[in-house]
């Protein structure tokens, strides 16, 4: 995955992964609990992040399961010392996922990052047992653009822009993910989605806000926004008096036919 800008190597990579794990780990938790995982099922958590969901995994599959984890960068995944935890470097752009076949796969803010997210889509798939169940968690920028603040939709597109520059591709793409998986051959494709109210000062404002620092020069360098104007985005993260919509998110899932 090429020219990833968010690298989790840099210096505050874990904590700002663990800000986005506070806003989204609930919603995904209960998604994965309606999906029926059980002990002793066999699990592969693709772009792992910081490995919050993977840990959690762990404890529904308890001692009888497996849970692969996996990330081009598995450096915060290297600290998890469970029995039933494995964590793997792997590019899911190139290959196919090691070890399957799995009884639930699992993505999360990954596609949005990649050119060509339909062969990832399907790399995921073709890992799954017969009966397995895919889950995947996109976001969508678009609840942004309703802002009564021109100065946080600048801020927003210019960040999220230059986040997937190198890919080629967007932050506003994820309401066609459900029509994508449908005609990928699963059965009980279902979705839903969701959106957050961001104030000054909460995790998801410091999220942006952290992920933003991260790539400043990327922003400013691309004329995308001034270094003063994205000094004033900060401030206005950081005001409790701001109010608006975060990305939205999108969540489909679908099970592999016997």
């Amino acid at each position: 995955m090429a020219g990833y800008a968010l690298d989790n190597s840099w210096d505050r990579a874990e904590r700002r992964l663990s800000l986005l794990e506070q806003c989204l780990d609930p919603m995904t938790k209960r998604r994965i609990t309606m999906l029926g995982i059980r002990q002793g099922d066999r699990c592969l958590e693709v772009g792992a992040g910081g490995g919050s969901i993977a840990t959690w995994l762990c404890e529904q599959v308890g001692s009888t399961g497996r849970v692969t984890a996996t990330d081009i960068n598995i450096q915060l995944l290297q600290d998890i010392k469970l029995s039933n935890f494995l964590a793997i470097k792997h590019d899911i752009t190139v290959n196919r996922p090691p070890g399957g076949a799995f009884d639930f796969v699992h993505a999360r803010w990954l596609l949005h990052h990649l050119p060509e997210p339909e062969p990832a889509i399907r790399r995921m798939i073709d890992a799954l047992r017969p009966g397995g169940w895919l889950l995947l968690e996109e976001p969508d920028f678009f609840p942004v653009l309703t802002s009564t603040s021109q100065l946080y939709i600048d801020f927003i597109v210019a960040f999220t822009d230059n986040v997937v520059k190198a890919s080629g591709r967007d932050s506003f793409w994820a309401r066609a993910l459900p029509g994508l998986v449908a005609r990928m051959g699963l059965q009980q494709v279902g979705g839903e989605g969701d959106f957050p109210l961001v104030q000054g000062g909460s995790p998801v404002a410091e999220f942006y806000s952290l992920s933003a620092q991260q790539i400043r020069e990327r922003i400013v360098e691309a004329g995308a926004l001034s270094a003063d104007r994205l000094n004033e985005a900060f401030e206005l993260l950081k005001s409790p008096d701001f109010w608006a919509f975060g990305g939205g998110g999108v969540a489909v899932w679908g099970q592999r036919p016997n």
